[in-house]
């Protein structure tokens, strides 16, 4: 079963995606690995179509108050808590900000994007006026077109439908096995995705069954000799 998708299966699905809004969907995605959540927030403003490059705008997520009475959950705004009546004011919301990045789009993508702009006269506003649900429908369905139905999260060892941060994991995978033991390719990946922590990162290191195999068979190799 596979953790996530290979070039090949990507181009695939841009390929099988039936209009140029879900070709730039999906490829966006593979490009740059940004969260879903990232790109619905992405406006026409943000992108640099002479160096190829895109603003991923600064996210607040789960910035919350906790009523430090009944612990129930208010917004980072509410002055009292809707459950018990508690004061709130002096409570100091908590949450994850997440910090604007500047990243690289491929050419083609971008190209795409130029097309679809044009042809629709859009010249300002969101790139994809999309909710999560249709974007993931979207990933969903194309997945199927081409055959790929299920996908493995080798944490939790559960299947799911192909989904849009299949694309940022693939992209990790990839980039990392680029970068080897280089640890600045691998903190250049930590800044590409917008990873507070390193760990985060790394956590990527998946390695497909054959590259384990092949690494099995290297090993067996180097300490008993012979052919691999």
């Amino acid at each position: 079963m596979r953790t996530y998708l290979t070039p090949d299966e990507i181009k695939k699905m841009v390929a099988a995606a039936p209009t140029y809004r879900d070709k730039i969907l999906i490829s966006f995605l593979a490009d740059t690995g940004c969260r879903i959540s990232e790109l619905l927030s992405i406006e026409v403003d943000h992108l640099d179509f002479e160096r190829n490059y895109v603003l991923i705008p600064h996210l607040k997520r789960g910035i919350r108050k906790k009523c430090p009475k009944c612990g129930h959950a208010a917004g980072r705004a509410q002055g009292f808590c809707s459950t018990c009546g508690a004061d709130l004011t002096a409570v100091k919301p908590e949450g994850v900000a997440e910090r604007s990045r500047l990243i690289n789009v491929g050419a083609y993508t971008m190209k795409l994007v130029k097309q679809y702009l044009n042809e629709n006269k859009i010249r300002s506003g969101k790139l994809f006026k999309l909710s999560r649900q249709q974007a993931y429908l979207i990933i969903r369905e194309t997945g199927e077109a081409i055959g790929i139905d299920k996908i493995l999260n080798p944490t939790t060892n559960q299947q799911h439908h192909v989904h849009p941060h299949i694309f940022r994991a693939s992209l990790a995978v990839d980039w990392l096995k680029a970068a080897g033991d280089d640890i600045s390719m691998q903190k250049a990946l930590q800044e590409h995705l917008g990873h507070q922590r390193f760990d985060t990162t790394v956590r990527y290191h998946k390695l497909s069954p054959q590259e384990v195999r092949k690494m099995g068979r290297k090993v067996l190799r180097n300490r008993f000799g012979g052919e691999e």
